[in-house]
């Protein structure tokens, strides 16, 4: 298999040169770079270090810009949201009782004791909970379960022992629900990845250009697209899909592997630039294997309760299309609700330009059949033109000379079918009767003796104007069109006017 090379080597450096011949960047002395199907590792390494080759090889990195191109770096923070039970703060001595010196020393030896299972602690926090040995703890036990069914709070259950944290993820929560989300597609040769950016989309967005041109260096002046900024789900954070491509010889484009171009942004060669422009991760977009989705599937999410999940896949609409997934909390809902009004808008959206767009191709279709029409015409015309000029062509040219075999047979067969129309009995004949009976019969007088046909000429009349009928109706047919075309012309005058 040709490899896909980009870089050159120097000093004792060995690469692996690609048929292609095109060459990005170059690697430092003493730098041992193995190429698979893509070639030589991605970039430069330092000295001495050994990189070992998956997919595109991007030139050298740049040297660090000023912190977020885009914005001004305050170093990483983090923040944590809770809420409150009641029991805001653990009591200390007894809650809240004078201890002596004894048994001060007696809560530092039941301090020391092991702290229980995080599963058995919460079922003693919702079930027994024993602090004040009396009817108080019933009190303290109901409490526990509101705060467990709501999914916050701290829930206490014995003396001395640190109480448990009551999150949306445990199993007693009944703030969740199963939804249903797309498998996702991608395949490694997409060559998507999805970058995430610790800025809010409304300052990532004015400095694509920036971004895509402190990047395009980091891969050896490789293209950098861009092919998505949307907000992420954690919020005053921004995801990015890009991919990186290059132009080969033939002029064809090639994109380099995504778990490639992942795996090199994560480098610690990279480290700086990622931290420059504000870039927490960098996750490649995959194909879930059929070994991932039975694991997921076979593993209920986030503490939801078993018997949930399996109805959730038991209902789930499609399953080679979709797979269930687990919210949990009122702001994950609104989130989901934020995402598919936002979905929704724009498939409104996408369908109202398809409307447009099929309004100008009726508008279109019309003036075609318009033009058609026209055209059928004027070729009708021009037919009738054609056919008179050649006939009387054909009787300049035949002027003095002698019938042919062919056109003597054509004379005869002529003449004597006016023979046969001329004959009293035939057509003329009884033309001739009907006229003389028609005459003789008064015009106003509604009464008197009908006149009729003999059987089979009557029938031939009958099959005449029913010839005469369907050829009306076809010039009716066609007026109506011409009719409902000016209409339709009418209409798109007046509504773009």
């Amino acid at each position: 298999m040709s490899s896909f090379s980009f870089g050159t080597t120097t000093g004792g450096s060995t690469s692996t040169t690609s048929p292609f011949g095109s060459a990005f960047g170059a690697t430092n002395p003493a730098v041992t770079s193995s190429g698979t199907a893509f070639g030589s590792a991605f970039g430069a390494t330092n000295p001495a270090v050994t990189n070992s080759g998956t997919g595109f090889n991007f030139g050298t990195s740049q040297q660090a810009k000023p912190a977020c191109g885009f914005g001004t770096s305050t170093g990483n923070t983090s923040g944590t949201f809770f809420i409150g039970s009641g029991f805001g703060r653990k009591p200390t001595s007894g809650f809240g009782t004078q201890t002596t010196d004894g048994s001060q020393q007696l809560q530092l030896q039941q301090a020391a004791v092991v702290q229980p299972d995080p599963s058995l602690a919460l079922h003693l926090a919702i079930c027994t909970p024993s602090v004040f040995n009396n009817e108080n703890d019933e009190v303290l036990r109901k409490w526990n379960q509101l705060q467990a069914f709501w999914g916050a709070g701290k829930g206490y259950y014995a003396p001395n022992m640190p109480p448990v944290e009551f999150t949306p993820e445990n199993p007693y929560c009944r703030f969740k629900v199963v939804c249903y989300a797309r498998i996702p597609n991608y395949r490694n040769e997409n060559g998507i990845v999805q970058i995430i950016i610790g800025k809010p989309p409304s300052e990532v967005k004015p400095h694509k250009q920036q971004i895509v041109s402190t990047l395009t260096p980091m891969f050896g002046g490789a293209e950098v697209v861009v092919d998505e900024i949307f907000a992420a789900e954690v919020p005053d954070k921004t995801n990015i899909r890009l991919y990186v491509q290059q132009t080969l010889p033939n002029g064809e484009k090639q994109r380099a592997a995504a778990a490639d171009v992942s795996r090199y942004m994560m480098g610690p060669i990279n480290t700086q630039t990622l931290k420059n422009l504000c870039i927490q991760d960098v996750i490649p977009l995959l194909m879930l294997t059929e070994t991932q989705l039975k694991e997921y599937l076979d593993t209920p999410q986030r503490g939801i309760d078993p018997a949930l999940w399996e109805q959730g896949k038991r209902e789930n609409p499609d399953p080679k299309k979709y797979f269930p997934v687990v919210k949990v909390g009122f702001q994950e809902l609104q989130k989901q609700f934020k995402y598919q009004e936002e979905h929704a808008k724009n498939l409104q959206a996408s369908m109202n330009n398809i409307m447009d767009e099929i309004t100008q191709l009726r508008h279109k279709q019309i003036l075609v059949k318009a033009a058609i029409q026209n055209a059928k015409w004027k070729q009708a015309n021009l037919t009738r033109r054609v056919l008179k000029l050649v006939s009387a062509q054909e009787v300049e040219r035949k002027r003095g000379v002698p019938l042919d075999q062919t056109e003597e047979q054509i004379r005869m067969r002529l003449e004597d079918l006016y023979m046969q129309l001329m004959q009293p009995t035939q057509y003329r004949g009884c033309l001739n009767e009907l006229m003389a009976q028609m005459s003789v019969k008064p015009g106003n007088s509604r009464s008197g003796p009908r006149y009729g046909l003999v059987g089979d000429k009557e029938k031939e009349v009958a099959q005449y104007v029913a010839w005469q009928h369907d050829a009306l109706q076809a010039v009716v047919g066609v007026l109506k069109e011409d009719i409902q075309t000016v209409d339709n012309m009418m209409e798109e005058i007046q509504r773009k006017s």
